[in-house]
């Protein structure tokens, strides 16, 4: 149980940064912190799992890259607004029509759990990324056995359901629409590890 818990806390930090790294554009302290110790930890240990090492790697580049521009908040403020502006990549249902009964549970959990975010549309890509952190971290807190196995059936609903359905899209799409790289670096990163989470709910979370 104590492996659960360490391993659904983890999972819910890297759901809330990729919430953070595409909900909104990236503050000047914020893109200075991708030259900090803290992130260099923190993406030497994702690097350390073999379905992560390339993604993450090449996301480090990419922040690297950033904190050599001469303008970096600027030129990535302008790349976020071509990216997820209006028409926004974040807008699940351009990338995949979803799934009715999937779409409902989202919505259902919106109403239940909330979100950090502004809004609370169900296809809105950075609320269900959202989502399956609140989940997680709901799931390791839970006292009852039977609340904690509905939230992680919840979180593979999600995920095999919703996730699964827009994600490879958009990752391709960042690839393809950002010049820069940054964004495509970090939705890489976002997809291996979605790949190596649905793993996890489908064959090892119990």
């Amino acid at each position: 149980m104590q492996d659960f818990k360490v391993t659904s806390h983890r999972r819910a930090e890297l759901y809330h940064w990729f919430t953070a790294l595409f909900a909104a554009p990236l503050s000047q302290s914020e893109i200075k912190e991708f030259d900090s110790d803290d992130m260099h930890a923190f993406l030497d240990s994702l690097a350390t799992l073999d379905p992560l090492k390339d993604t993450a790697e090449a996301f480090r580049h990419q922040a690297g890259r950033v904190q050599r521009l001469k303008h970096p908040h600027a030129e990535l403020l302008a790349q976020y607004g071509r990216l997820f502006g209006q028409p926004s990549l974040l807008d699940t249902s351009a990338l995949a029509q979803p799934e009715d009964e999937a779409l409902v549970l989202m919505s259902v959990l919106l109403q239940r759990h909330g979100t950090r975010l502004e809004d609370d549309d169900p296809l809105n890509a950075c609320n269900q990324l959202d989502m399956m952190a609140t989940l997680a971290l709901a799931a390791a807190e839970a006292g009852d056995e039977s609340v904690r196995q509905a939230l992680l059936d919840n979180q593979r609903e999600l995920a095999n359901n919703l996730l699964i359905s827009w994600l490879p899209a958009f990752a391709d799409a960042c690839r393809q629409q950002d010049e820069f790289g940054f964004y495509a670096a970090a939705a890489g990163l976002l997809q291996a590890m979605f790949s190596m989470d649905l793993h996890y709910l489908n064959n090892v979370a119990e």
